[in-house]
């Protein structure tokens, strides 16, 4: 695995996860919300990738050490992200809080250099700053108006950055993919299985089409992306995958204007151009190694 190709990859998983909004908001039209389709996303795959185990005969097996690691990055990661960052919808507009959410890089930058004492270059701040500048460019400033939402929004950020950073530092980086997705998925479905009986958030009774829709955002987004990312993040490691998703809020622009006829304001555009500079960076510094 070339550090060239683990880029692309990355940047392929940021942008499958900038396109499977498109596939949600095509269930929400139908009676679902976004607790029931994490729920589902996660749940429906379990059978895709108990096949896969089966057929590579792939041991489920943890010892105590991983199973402990797997369940604080699966809280942290896919649980407590998911219901901070959907909970913040209540308070805030979805596109400020998901903007909000995408400081997760700087988060993994700062956890990474204070508690791990990684080496950060200057290359690598001046290509966050830039990011940083684009992502604060997505921001509706008319909607400011409640701290609770802004203090969720933040937080996943926060929870997804002990996410990508403990894939890589718990070792989790170098278990088999299969193993690590059917793990991960199976935390999510049982936590807000659990969390459903206080919460009565989950939509059982939908359409057809509805299920189909689950069962290809699952495939997308808690297999094929987030195998992608796990490769990236072993490969170049969290601080410079974190940076690569930040294709996702481009790609959501771009899917979002093209398939569902958003409006893109010269903000968003200037936002774009920032972050892909900032990228641009990045890539021109790989490839002088």
């Amino acid at each position: 695995m070339t550090k060239n190709r683990a880029i692309v990859l990355t940047i392929i998983s940021a942008l499958i996860y900038g396109f499977t909004p498109v596939l949600c908001s095509m269930t929400y039209e139908y009676g679902n919300n976004p607790y029931s389709l994490t729920f589902f996303r996660s749940l429906l795959v379990l059978p895709v990738l108990a096949v896969l185990l089966i057929k590579n005969k792939i041991s489920l097996r943890l010892n105590k050490d991983e199973f402990i690691k797997m369940m604080i990055i699966g809280l942290f990661g896919a649980v407590f992200t998911t219901l901070l960052l959907y909970s913040s919808y209540t308070y805030i507009g979805v596109g400020t809080a998901t903007t909000l959410h995408f400081m997760y890089p700087l988060f993994v930058l700062v956890i990474c250099h204070f508690i791990y004492r990684d080496h950060i270059t200057t290359r690598q701040y001046i290509s966050l700053a830039l990011a940083m500048i684009g992502i604060v460019c997505f921001i509706d400033f008319n909607d400011f108006s409640r701290i609770q939402g802004i203090a969720m929004a933040l937080i996943s950020g926060v929870t997804f950055a002990v996410y990508l950073v403990g894939i890589e530092k718990a070792g989790l980086s170098s278990m088999n993919n299969y193993k690590l997705s059917f793990y991960l998925s199976a935390i999510v479905s049982v936590s807000l299985l659990v969390f459903n009986i206080f919460s009565n958030q989950i939509v059982f009774n939908q359409p057809v089409s509805n299920y189909f829709l689950m069962v290809c955002i699952g495939l997308l987004a808690s297999f094929i992306a987030l195998i992608f990312l796990k490769i990236g993040i072993e490969e170049l490691g969290s601080t410079l995958a974190s940076m690569f998703c930040l294709f996702e809020p481009i790609s959501s622009v771009v899917f979002g204007f093209f398939l569902l006829n958003e409006s893109v304001g010269f903000m968003k555009i200037l936002g774009c151009l920032f972050i892909i500079v900032a990228m641009a960076l990045l890539v021109m510094k790989k490839k002088k190694a």
